[in-house]
């Protein structure tokens, strides 16, 4: 693992304005394991990886390289979330959103998966 894992995804989370919660919530990882990633207290896991790339808006395997971990190889999901760059900045900008602004993006999400 790279000992700078931490500080980059922090600098990573901040210059995104991302908090942990906004992470956790775009990843299904637990609030308190980005925390102890950002603390440093848990070394990051390639499924750690391939589920927070996307919310940070960076590719999977630059993350790997980031982290220190091994890039080569077919990754346990096999193949890139579909739409995974553009889920990712719709979590960015959602973070910097008013929460009423967030419930009228919320709903009108509701109102595309009822169309399908």
């Amino acid at each position: 693992m790279n000992q700078r894992f931490p500080e980059i995804l922090r600098g990573l989370m901040d210059t995104r304005k991302l908090s942990p919660r906004v992470i956790s919530r775009a990843s299904a990882r637990a609030e308190s394991t980005i925390r102890q990633l950002l603390n440093g207290n848990i070394p990051p896991s390639p499924d750690i990886v391939r589920d927070i790339a996307p919310a940070l808006q960076i590719p999977e395997a630059d993350l790997l390289v980031i982290a220190g971990l091994e890039t080569s190889g077919p990754t346990s999901h096999g193949k890139p979330y579909r739409n995974s760059a553009q889920i990712g900045e719709l979590v960015s900008i959602a973070s910097s959103l008013a929460d009423e602004q967030v419930r009228l993006l919320l709903d009108f999400a509701r109102n595309l998966k009822a169309e399908i």
